[in-house]
C-alpha cells in the first residue's frame, strides 16, 4: 500500500505542475496508469446540461470510441450508475455478469479487446463535469475494490486540478482582452508598480513614449515620462497620496504632456498614467484634456472663464475665498499656465469648454 500512496503523491504533484485544461488532459493521461494499472484510459468532458461529449481524450483506438459512441454509451450501466451516484464504480459490480456481457457497452468494449471497465465522475466547483474511463482486458483481473478507493481519491485531485486550470484559463482570457481594449486608447497608458517598476504599457505608450523607469534594466536611465512616474510612485509611498497630476518636458523631443497617475488597491500595489499629450506648435496652445481636472476644478475653470471675480466664484461655488485659491493654483499647475488671463486665453483658444 505505501508503494501506491508514494505513487499517488507523485500524481497529484504532478497534477499541480499542469497550468492549462490541455496540459492536465496531457499529465493525467501520462501518469494516471501508475496508481490505476489499466490498458485503455479515457478522459470525457461532457455538456453540463445535456450530458453529450465535448471534448475526448484517450490511449484507445479510433475505432473503439467510434463503437462505444455509437451502441455503447446509451447501453453502459457503469456510465449510468456514475451518472447517476457521483461515485466511481467498475463493470463487476453495477450489474451482475451475464447482464454486463449482454450490454452495448461490454460488446464496443471488445473492439479494443477489453473485458472490464472502471468509471468515475470528474466534479468541478461541485458540476458533472466529465468522466474518468479506464478499461483492462480480459487477460486482466477485474478492477478491486482498492482500485475503485483509488479513483475516487484520483477523480478528486483532477476536479481541484481542473477548477484551478480553468481559473487560470479563464484570467488570460480576461487579461488578454484588457489589453487588447487598452491598445485601442487613444491616450498612453502605464501601469507600474509603487516602486516604479513598469508591469503594462498600451500600444500608444509603447509607439509614442517608450518609457523607462530607474528599475528598467534598459540603458540610458530614465526618460521624463519614466521620471515623472517615479516621483509620483514616491508621493504615494510617502505622503499617502492616490491622485498625482503632473507637466512634463522632453528636453531632446521639444514634446510636452500632462500625467495624471492613480494609485490603485493597496492589496495590488499598482498605479496607473495616463498621459495626455500637448501639440508644440508655435502660437497654438490647446488644453490637452479636461480630464486632468477634478469636476471642481472644471467648475472653477469655467467661472474664470466666465470673467467672474474670485469673490464671485467662490459666491456661486458655494466655498470660500481662499479655497477658490487653492483651486486656481492646482489649476495653473496642471494646464501649466501663470495666471487667470493666460487660462481664459487657453480655454478659448482650445474651442473647448469643460463638461
Amino acid at each position: 500500500m505505501g508503494g501506491r500512496a508514494d505513487r499517488f503523491h507523485r500524481f497529484a504533484c504532478a497534477l499541480q505542475g499542469a497550468l492549462t485544461v490541455e496540459d492536465l488532459a496531457t499529465t493525467y493521461l501520462d501518469s494516471v496508469d501508475r496508481v490505476i494499472p489499466a490498458h485503455g484510459l479515457g478522459l470525457y468532458r461532457l455538456d453540463v446540461d445535456t450530458g453529450t461529449v465535448v471534448d475526448v481524450r484517450a490511449t484507445v483506438g479510433r475505432d473503439f470510441l467510434e463503437e462505444y459512441e455509437e451502441y455503447g454509451r446509451s447501453d453502459d450501466p457503469v456510465l449510468n450508475f456514475v451518472v447517476q451516484h457521483r461515485r466511481p464504480i467498475d463493470s463487476s459490480r453495477v450489474v451482475d455478469a451475464r447482464s454486463w456481457e449482454a450490454c452495448g457497452a461490454r460488446s464496443a468494449l471488445a473492439v479494443g479487446g477489453y473485458a472490464h471497465s472502471m468509471e468515475a465522475p470528474l466534479l468541478v466547483s461541485g458540476m458533472f463535469f466529465g468522466t474518468l474511463n479506464f478499461a483492462r482486458p480480459v487477460s486482466d483481473p477485474p478492477f478491486s475494490q482498492e482500485d475503485i478507493s483509488t479513483a475516487r481519491l484520483v477523480s478528486e485531485q483532477l476536479g481541484l486540478a481542473t477548477e484551478r486550470a480553468l481559473r487560470y484559463e479563464m484570467t488570460g482570457h480576461r487579461a488578454t482582452a484588457l489589453e487588447n481594449a487598452l491598445d485601442r486608447v487613444p491616450h498612453a497608458v502605464i501601469v507600474t508598480d509603487l516602486d516604479g517598476r513598469i508591469i503594462y504599457q498600451n500600444r500608444q505608450a509603447r509607439n509614442d513614449w517608450d518609457v523607462r523607469t530607474t528599475a528598467d534594466p534598459s540603458a540610458g536611465g530614465p526618460d521624463p515620462v519614466g521620471a515623472s512616474i517615479e516621483q509620483a510612485m514616491a508621493e504615494f509611498r510617502t505622503q499617502g497620496k492616490r491622485v498625482c497630476t503632473q507637466n512634463v518636458r522632453d528636453p531632446a523631443t521639444r514634446r510636452q504632456a500632462i500625467l495624471k497617475t492613480y494609485r490603485l488597491s493597496e492589496k495590488d500595489g499598482t498605479a496607473v498614467t495616463l498621459v495626455f499629450p500637448r501639440p508644440t506648435e508655435q502660437g497654438v496652445r490647446r488644453l490637452p484634456s479636461w480630464d486632468v481636472l477634478t469636476k471642481r476644478e472644471q467648475e472653477i475653470a469655467q467661472l474664470v472663464a466666465e470673467g467672474l471675480t474670485t469673490k464671485q466664484i467662490a459666491a456661486k461655488a458655494f466655498v470660500s475665498e481662499n479655497t477658490v485659491k487653492q483651486h486656481l493654483k492646482r489649476i495653473f499647475a496642471k494646464t501649466d499656465v501663470s495666471n487667470r488671463a493666460e487660462l481664459v486665453q487657453l480655454i478659448w483658444t482650445s474651442g473647448r469648454q469643460p463638461q
